[in-house]
C-alpha cells in the first residue's frame, strides 16, 4: 500500500513538472524573447485570410484543421518549444493537443492569444490579399 502511494505521488510530481514548463506564455514575454533572438517557433493556427489580415511577426501559418497532416511543415525537432495562437485561444488549445499527440513535447499556448497581443498594441504583420480581379 505504501509503495502504491509513493508511485502515485511520483507520477503526479512528474505530471506537474511536465505541464509546468508548458504553461501559457504571456504576449509580453514572447515579444521579449523575439527581441532577444530567443523566440520559440510561433504557430498561427487561424485560416489564411485571418493570417494575412494581421499576424505576429515570424509566425508560421498552418490552420488547426490541417495541422495533423502538415505537422512536418513545422521543420523543427519534436522537443523544440512551440507557441501556438489563434484569436481567442480555442483553436490554439486544439492545436496544442494535436501537436502533443504527434509527439511534440514543449507546446505552449499564447496566453490570451491574438486578442491579448492586440490589447497590448504589440506589432502585427499585414499582408496584401492576392489580387482576384480579371487579368
Amino acid at each position: 500500500m505504501r509503495n502504491a502511494h509513493l508511485a502515485v505521488l511520483l507520477m503526479l510530481a512528474g505530471a506537474s513538472a511536465a505541464t509546468a514548463a508548458d504553461v501559457p506564455l504571456a504576449a509580453g514575454q514572447l515579444m521579449e524573447l523575439q527581441q532577444a533572438g530567443q523566440a520559440p517557433l510561433v504557430l498561427d493556427v487561424r485560416h489564411a485570410d485571418e493570417y494575412r489580415d494581421g499576424h505576429i511577426p515570424g509566425a508560421l501559418n498552418i490552420p488547426v484543421e490541417q495541422l495533423s497532416g502538415r505537422a512536418g511543415a513545422l521543420g523543427v525537432p519534436r522537443d523544440r518549444e512551440i507557441v501556438v495562437y489563434c484569436v481567442s485561444g480555442l483553436r490554439a488549445a486544439r492545436a496544442q493537443e494535436t501537436l502533443q499527440a504527434l509527439g511534440y513535447s514543449h507546446v505552449r499556448v499564447l496566453d490570451g492569444s491574438l486578442n491579448a497581443w492586440r490589447q497590448q498594441k504589440l506589432p502585427l504583420v499585414r499582408e496584401a490579399a492576392a489580387d482576384s480581379g480579371p487579368l
